[in-house]
């Protein structure tokens, strides 16, 4: 199993390596001190697992993920000082979720997890006569919504629409607004694109609500949702409505 190393801080690296270089059948074929290397790693050497840091400068773990080929992405543990990211690391389908300083049998138990999926992963291969790695694309069903040292569960089908706030991101259903730090472009690249449709840098809307859409002036419009509220469209996202109008009829 080729595994990958990703940690900004060297004394991290160091301690993931030491423990992997005690097992067999695994080889480690990088290290990687940011987000930016972490990617040309991946996409370049398509490791079987990637040991990942959350909490990185300029790009984090999950952006790391984002910035790759879904069809490329390995399995993934990530290893984390932060502890509140766990529901979304398996919104990424991650294999494991490890909290720093690493505790050795919580370790081992994540490495045996990947190398069942690996192993398991080769066997489908083979059943299929196929390659493994093109994995289907899928999308977020839910989103974690922290509320003091609550998390909520907001499922992906309830939200009408969203919109950006500062830093966050508004998730709007029937019944109640949540926020989310997350930027718009991560939450439309999350998102099924059959199922939302961005139609201004501050605005995605689920497709199925779209009621009215009222021309205004140069390529934009006003979208009318089922639950009555109104979203003002631009002209950069003008092509998306109108491949969506085109599909529709």
């Amino acid at each position: 199993m080729r595994v990958l190393i990703v940690d900004d801080e060297p004394m991290a690296r160091r301690g993931v390596a030491a423990r992997l270089a005690k097992m067999s059948g695994v080889e480690i074929i990088g290290e990687c001190a940011d987000g930016a290397s972490a990617v040309e790693c991946i996409t370049s050497r398509a490791p079987d697992l990637v040991l990942l840091d959350v909490q990185m400068p300029g790009m984090d773990g999950f952006e790391v993920l984002r910035a790759v080929p879904r069809d490329r992405w390995p399995s993934v543990v990530f290893v984390t000082a932060y502890q509140d990211q766990a529901i979304r690391a398996f919104d990424y389908h991650a294999v494991d979720y490890l909290l720093k300083p690493i505790d050795d049998d919580r370790f081992t138990t994540a490495i045996a997890r990947a190398r069942y999926r690996h192993d398991a992963g080769h066997l489908l291969a083979l059943l299929e006569h196929r390659d493994f790695d093109r994995r289907p694309i899928r999308y977020a069903a839910r989103f974690s919504v922290r509320t003091g040292t609550r998390i909520e569960v907001v499922l992906a089908d309830d939200v009408d629409w969203i919109a950006r706030s500062g830093d966050y991101a508004e998730l709007h259903t029937r019944t109640r607004t949540h926020l989310v730090r997350e930027t718009m472009g991560s939450l439309e690249q999350r998102l099924d694109p059959a199922a939302f449709l961005r139609i201004h840098r501050s605005r995605i809307v689920r497709a199925s609500g779209i009621r009215e859409l009222r021309s205004i002036a140069n390529g934009e419009y006003l979208v009318k949702l089922a639950d009555g509220s109104e979203h003002r469209s631009s002209r950069t996202y003008a092509d998306r409505l109108e491949r969506w109008l085109s599909a529709s009829g």
